[in-house]
């Protein structure tokens, strides 16, 4: 554990540690970044409209319980040990937490607001930006906070397993250099990294979601 600790201490000035961060959280911001895109859109098109919901139902139902390491073998021949192999399963990891979320969070959006919207004239993409996603966002930004840290995980494994660039690549090299103490101090700091990951989006989540807490949590 010293030793540990000590390479740990060391990696601060190594160039190429925070290179691997770098790579890391590039791979995990995009991959969050698109499953955000693709769990709102598609959890607010099936939320709202059964017959897409009929459809694309019994495919989510089916992918969703894969591990992200059952496709890793079909996706490493696809992308090879690339940044890309890492931004995939990052996306495939975070997709789903957001994409129920957004379902469950819209489906429980008060009939009342949207009917009174729909009173105002207010046009359907209108209401879908003003009322419905808005009255989903602590729904979203829970599905959010799961997603990032699956995002973070799977970017890491990744490396560790694909051969993606980042701290998992280092992690492997250090294992099979047999470098024992490296790979713990590379651990260590992938652990204070997810600590600072989710630390991060938990300020974006109270952010975003300031006036929108529940009146039992505020009071």
């Amino acid at each position: 554990m010293t030793a540990a600790v000590g390479e740990s201490i060391r990696l601060i000035g190594d160039a190429r540690f925070w290179q691997a961060i770098g790579e890391t959280l590039v791979m995990a911001l995009t991959g969050l970044a698109i499953a955000l895109v693709i769990g709102v859109a598609l959890g607010l098109v099936t939320a709202i409209w059964e017959p897409a919901d009929e459809a694309l139902d019994p495919i989510v139902q089916f992918l969703r319980p894969i591990p992200a390491v059952v496709i890793l073998p079909l996706v490493l021949l696809i992308f090879g040990p690339t940044r890309d192999l890492g931004i995939f399963l990052a996306a495939y990891g975070a997709v789903w937490p957001i994409l129920v979320q957004v379902q469950v969070g819209i489906r429980d959006v008060d009939p009342v607001a949207i009917d009174t919207a729909r009173a105002m004239t207010l046009p359907w993409s209108r209401i879908q930006t003003a009322v419905v996603l808005p009255s989903a966002a602590p729904y979203i930004m829970t599905g959010v906070r799961i997603g990032a840290t699956a995002a973070l995980l799977l970017s890491i494994g990744a490396g560790l397993l694909g051969g993606s660039p980042g701290l998992g690549r280092r992690i492997l090299i250090a294992q099979e250099a047999a470098q024992s103490d490296l790979a713990f101090g590379l651990i260590l700091w992938s652990g204070v990294i997810g600590i600072v990951f989710a630390f991060a989006v938990n300020i974006v989540e109270r952010f975003i979601l300031r006036g929108r807490r529940p009146l039992g949590e505020m009071a």
